[in-house]
Parts: C-alpha cells; sequence; structure tokens
C-alpha cells in the first residue's frame, strides 16, 4: 500500500530531511546514506508521526547508532 501526504506533510518531511542532512553528523557519518535517512523518515510519517522535531531526532538517534555500530 502507497501512503499519500497532504502538503503540511510533505513539508514537514522535507525541512525535518534538509535538516538532517546538513547535521554534522550525517556529514561524517558514512553508514547512513540519504536515501536510508529518507525511508527512514517515510517509515515514520507512514506510522502517522507528523511532528518535525520528533521526525529529526528519530534520524538523529539512527544516526548516533550507526556510527556507534561502527565504531566498535
Amino acid at each position: 500500500m502507497t501512503a499519500k501526504y497532504d502538503t503540511a506533510t510533505l513539508a514537514v518531511l522535507r525541512r525535518a530531511l534538509d535538516d538532517v542532512l546538513l547535521d554534522h553528523r550525517f556529514l561524517r557519518s558514512r553508514s547512513v546514506s540519504a536515501l536510508e535517512m529518507t525511508e527512514h523518515l517515510l517509515s515514520l510519517a507512514a506510522k502517522g508521526e507528523r511532528s518535525e522535531q520528533q521526525l529529526k531526532q528519530s534520524a538523529l538517534r539512527m544516526l548516533d547508532r550507526a556510527v556507534r555500530k561502527n565504531a566498535a
């Protein structure tokens, strides 16, 4: 099933993605691609998440986990 998003939700997703992709943790990370980050945010939106702050926090936690995993 394909999720459909209204204009406001798309704008929130876009801002969250832009912020994460410009974050220093993403810029230094070699373990998470922009596509993986986009898929992560879309999966959260498909579950009903609409808070830009919550989307960004979840994405940054994902980055932190990937960095720790690669450092081990």
